[in-house]
Order: structure tokens, then sequence, then C-alpha cells
């Protein structure tokens, strides 16, 4: 019973895990404002996060808290959409989940991000962001 009881868990954790588009915040995007240039790796389903392959790094002078924001160059982060408050309670942005359904594994992209300040490893896009096609910039969708 014991190994039938060890499958079915190990089993729901992979089912659990298909559906999330996550990575571990690198130290060097810790506390990062800025804008972000990279390829899309994965994105969740219910349009809430997506996974970033970072190209590039460029910080907000007055806003960025990073320490070593070139260090983001080659690292996975996992960005999420803003949060505003209705009737007291935070609710995803439905333009940013709207933006995030269009992405697709491979795709290039360049983002505004923000860090939230009450816990600087959760990143989030600051909306939505434009394909990047052979160094040319468009909006995404186009």
């Amino acid at each position: 019973m014991n190994g039938k009881w060890i499958l079915a868990v190990v089993g729901l954790g992979v089912f659990v895990s298909a559906g999330e588009a996550r990575a571990a915040t690198p130290k060097e995007a810790v506390g990062f404002w800025g804008t972000v240039t990279g390829t899309v790796k994965s994105a969740r389903p219910d349009g809430t996060s997506f996974v970033l392959k970072v190209s590039a790094a460029e910080p907000d002078e007055k806003q960025n808290s990073a320490k070593n924001p070139p260090g983001m160059v080659g690292k996975e982060i996992t960005l999420g959409v803003r949060m505003p408050r209705k009737d007291g309670k935070p609710y995803p942005s439905a333009e940013d989940v709207a933006y995030i359904k269009t992405l697709k594994p491979g795709m290039k992209i360049k983002v505004k991000m923000f860090a939230v300040k009450a816990d600087p490893t959760v990143l989030r896009i600051q909306g939505p962001g434009e394909e990047v096609e052979g160094g040319k910039e468009k909006k995404a969708g186009e």
C-alpha cells in the first residue's frame, strides 16, 4: 500500500508542476526595476505568469535596487501580472493576463518590469510588452 501512496503523491506533483510557469528568482534580479529583453520559455495557460530567459537588462536609475542587473543576462526569471485592488482585494490585471496569453515559447520580447516592494523577489510586468524580431520592435499581437 505504501508504494501506491508514494506513486500517487509523485503523480500529483508532476500534475501540479506541469501547469506552472516558474523559475526561482536569481539574486541578480532581486529588487530589479527596469526593462528586460529575452526569450519566452513558458507561460501559464491562465495568463498569470511567464518565464523569460533574459538577454538584456536595462535598469531604471531611480527605482532599481538590484545590485548587479547585468548579471541577469542568461538567467531565467518568472514575471507575474500586476495585482490592482478592488474592494480591498488584489486581483490579476485583465490587460496583463490577456497579454501573457498571447506569449508562446521562443518569442523574443521586451517588457518593463518591477520588483514588489513588500517582497523584492517577486517580479511583475508593468504592462504589456513588445515583441522583438531581428532587432526590430513591434507591439505584441501585431
